[in-house]
């Protein structure tokens, strides 16, 4: 996109250091959003409006759960998004890797929250019917450290794909004409993707070794990810703006030889 037609950065709060190539929504971006929609109706779907104010109260209780589940699938839309707008690459490549994301997503949506629904009744009680229980019938078969194992393992895959698409547009890199700043930020999404796949793939690890399983360590590690993006936050930030002031210094240097 040409930089006439890009919005202007004082204008974009969100990802302004970044011109943003695209701007036509894409068959493969529609698509992914009416699966992220799928999603989303799939996992609060009831068969009924409440109809006491004993199923009323159940059904806020289960927005705990809900809540957790949709801000995750929120903030991976959102790194699509910006992945879509940042890029706009639809080589063949890119394509499968995000129909792979779109297939994890689908496929890991279902235990995504089955796991948030049993941390939510673990600690603030039964939903409805719903007690521990309950919900964890059949576990033998797989175990609780399977199912931390299957999360981790779903979650990792995820981002580990979006790190894989941010690798993908490095290679771009000329094509795209990234600058320096640019260069740096596709670098940092991989950074960024890997430490949440990182994270995903260690809680899987710890449950495969059966350390801490009874009193869900694999679950309770995903905790590691805010102060790790914090620590990756601050660390961006301030290598983005010594890109710039290098850019800037070299701009004036170049005007006043």
């Amino acid at each position: 996109m040409d930089d006439d037609t890009a919005p202007p950065p004082g204008l974009r709060r969100l990802d302004r250091h970044f011109r943003w190539r695209g701007s036509e929504v894409s068959r493969l971006e529609a698509l992914t959003d009416t699966v992220f929609a799928i999603v989303l109706g799939l996992l609060f779907l009831r068969s009924a409006p409440p109809q006491s104010y004993g199923e009323l109260a159940d059904a806020m209780k289960s927005l705990i759960p809900f809540a957790v589940t949709f801000a995750i699938i929120a903030y991976i839309w959102v790194e699509h998004w910006l992945f879509a707008r940042r890029y706009d690459l639809q080589d063949p490549w890119t394509t499968f890797l995000n129909l792979l994301l779109l297939f994890l997503l689908l496929f890991y949506a279902y235990p995504l929250k089955f796991l948030f629904t049993l941390l939510s009744i673990a600690l603030f009680g039964p939903i409805g019917g719903l007690d521990v229980a309950h919900v964890m019938q059949g576990y033998e078969h797989v175990g609780i450290d399977g199912l931390f194992m299957i999360y981790g393992i779903g979650y990792g895959s995820i981002f580990f794909v979006i790190a894989l698409m941010y690798a993908r547009a490095l290679h771009f890199a000329e094509a795209l004409a990234l600058d320096p700043v640019e260069r740096f930020l596709t670098k940092s999404g991989i950074v960024q993707a890997s430490i949440q796949g990182g994270v995903g793939i260690l809680s899987a690890g710890i449950a495969a070794a059966g350390v801490g399983v009874k009193s869900a360590l694999p679950g309770w590690i995903y905790i590691a990810i805010g102060p790790l993006m914090a620590v990756h936050g601050a660390w961006e930030g301030r290598r983005v703006r010594l890109l710039q002031e290098g850019a800037a210094q070299a701009r004036s240097l170049a005007s006043n030889p």
